[in-house]
Formats: structure tokens, C-alpha cells, sequence
């Protein structure tokens, strides 16, 4: 019979930091994360004024 190990909790961010400045040191690089961005699925990423814009001109015919 196997005994079944239990899985590890993926790294946390912090984990990750730790990680990647531990790979670098000594260098005089910075430490490159890729954050993940952010998703607003009301489009509130968009620039301000952009979905009205994008409003007026459908209800306007303009494209």
C-alpha cells in the first residue's frame, strides 16, 4: 500500500517574491514579477469617459 502525501498549497506571493530576489542577489537587476492585471468585468479599466464615448457613437451611427 502507497501512502498518498498531501499536495502543497500553491506559493503564495510572497513566496514568489522571496523566490525571484533570492535568484537575483547578488545582481544589480531589480527583481521582475509579472503582477497579474487586474479584470474589471464592468470595464472599469477602460480610460475615463471611454465606454461613453463608445455609447454615443453606436447611438449616434457614427463607428
Amino acid at each position: 500500500m502507497s501512502a498518498s502525501r498531501p499536495k502543497a498549497p500553491p506559493p503564495s506571493q510572497d513566496d514568489l517574491l522571496d523566490e525571484a530576489l533570492k535568484e537575483t542577489f547578488p545582481a544589480s537587476d531589480p527583481v521582475a514579477v509579472d503582477p497579474s492585471p487586474a479584470v474589471s468585468p464592468s470595464g472599469k479599466n477602460q480610460p475615463p469617459g471611454e465606454s461613453q464615448k463608445h455609447r454615443d457613437a453606436h447611438r449616434h451611427g457614427k463607428h
